[in-house]
């Protein structure tokens, strides 16, 4: 395989990356609270306000499911 073609796919994949943490930058915070319990994933995390926070987390209804109720 060319050598050009692997470079572009590698960097293609690192843009779609980048992309994505940018225009949903609280994905991987998501994903860090989808196995916690419901105490520690509710209480607002570093860098966010409580309304900021609860906004948050109603994106994300699946994974915060009782801090919404």
């Amino acid at each position: 395989m060319d050598k050009r073609i692997i470079l572009y796919i590698v960097i293609g994949i690192l843009i779609i990356g980048l992309l994505i943490l940018t225009f949903f930058p609280g994905a991987i915070q998501a994903w860090r609270d989808s196995g916690k319990s419901g105490d520690e994933k509710c209480l607002p995390k570093q860098g966010y306000t409580e309304q900021s926070w609860k906004e948050h987390m109603s994106h994300h209804p699946d994974i915060y499911r009782e801090c919404l109720t």
